[in-house]
Parts: structure tokens; C-alpha cells; sequence
């Protein structure tokens, strides 16, 4: 008994141990990748602390600015610490804007080099697979119309994955190695992968984001 109703599925191939490594995987792996473009992203303590100083010193040339002629030395003074600390800031956020580009492309590098990995350690297994013959159900098929398993497998597989079976190259890509009479009814091992990574990815999103506020 479940909370939720759900439709029986007439699995062919399962493999729980390497659905569930490779789940965990895809969580350590997308964590890692997102924690390190996190810091390489945010501001600095040193960026934090000089951009505090610099609104300060701001506050007090326009204070000045404001007492007129009287204040005049006071206020150049201050204007002068204003632009230099507005040229270091900005040379902190030119820094910080390498750090993140570099830490983008060395992701995407990673991010290929697992795809391929995986790809190659599970090439031809399928995850999951649907077995046709256990959705025959006689009343339900026209008389004059023969379907085979491959065909009713391969119907309940993209009806139950709707719409993700038709996202096109992604998942296509997923399905490589495996048997062709097998890829519309079953799942590969970089679909399984990818399903961990996405779904960690949004959860660390929303983590970083309430963190922020």
C-alpha cells in the first residue's frame, strides 16, 4: 500500500545496486561541481570588505561635499581615496570574473569526461528495461492488428517517461551501446546519471539562494 498511485511496471531489467551508485554519484559529483563554482562566483572577504569601505568613504566625501568651500581640502581628500579604492574594487571583480570562467570551463571539461566514463564503463547495459510480453491484455488490442513486445514495451516506456523520452539528442545519447530493439524501452546508465545530477543541481540552487537572502 502506497500513498500515491502509481502504474505497475512489468520490469525485464533492473539493476538496483547500479541505479543506486550511480544516483550517488551523480549527487556527490553535481554537490562538488556546484560548491566549487559557488566559491569561485561569490565575492571574496577581502572584495566584501573593500566594497564596505568604499560606501563608507563615499558617506563622508558627500557629507563634506555638502559643507561647501569650508570643507574643501577634507573633501578632495576623500575623493581621491574614493577612486583609488574604486580601482582596486574593480580590480578584485576583474579577478573574481576569471575565477569564474575558468572554474566554468574546467567544469564543462569534467562534465564530458564523466559523461564519456560512464558511457563506456555501461556500455550496452541497460539500467532498466520493460518487458513487452507483460502488458498483453487481450480485450484491449484490435483483433485485425498484430503489435509485438518490442512495440508495446517501447509505447508504455515513452508514455510513462512523457515527455523525456522526446527531448531528443540528450536522451538518444543516453541510449547508446545498448541493443536497438532495446533503446525505446529501457533507461541507460547516463540517463540515471543525469536524473541525479539534475535534481541535486535544483536542491543546491534553492539551498544557495535561501542562504543568500
Amino acid at each position: 500500500m502506497t500513498f500515491l498511485p502509481y502504474p505497475k511496471i512489468p520490469y525485464k531489467i533492473v539493476h538496483t545496486g547500479d541505479i543506486v551508485l550511480l544516483l550517488s554519484l551523480g549527487f556527490l559529483y553535481e554537490v562538488s561541481m556546484r560548491v566549487y563554482q559557488h566559491r569561485n562566483k561569490r565575492r571574496t572577504p577581502q572584495e566584501c570588505k573593500l566594497g564596505s569601505h568604499l560606501a563608507a568613504l563615499r558617506y563622508e566625501a558627500a557629507k563634506k561635499r555638502a559643507l561647501g568651500p569650508a570643507a574643501f581640502v577634507e573633501t578632495a581628500k576623500l575623493e581621491r581615496a574614493v577612486l583609488a579604492t574604486e580601482k582596486e574594487l574593480a580590480k578584485l571583480m576583474d579577478e573574481r570574473g576569471s575565477r569564474k570562467a575558468r572554474a566554468a570551463k574546467l567544469v564543462k571539461k569534467c562534465n564530458f569526461a564523466t559523461n564519456v566514463l560512464i558511457l563506456l564503463m555501461y556500455w550496452g547495459v541497460a539500467m532498466v528495461a520493460i518487458d513487452g510480453s507483460r502488458l498483453y491484455e487481450g480485450k484491449d488490442e484490435p483483433r485485425d492488428e498484430v503489435i509485438s513486445d518490442v512495440e508495446r514495451a517501447s509505447a508504455f516506456w515513452k508514455g510513462f517517461l512523457f515527455p523525456l523520452s522526446y527531448h531528443g539528442m540528450g536522451y538518444k545519447i543516453a541510449q547508446y551501446g545498448i541493443e536497438s530493439d532495446m533503446r525505446s524501452s529501457c533507461m541507460g546508465a547516463l540517463a540515471v546519471f543525469w536524473a541525479a545530477k539534475v535534481t541535486c543541481g535544483e536542491i543546491v540552487d534553492c539551498a544557495f539562494e535561501w542562504a543568500s537572502i
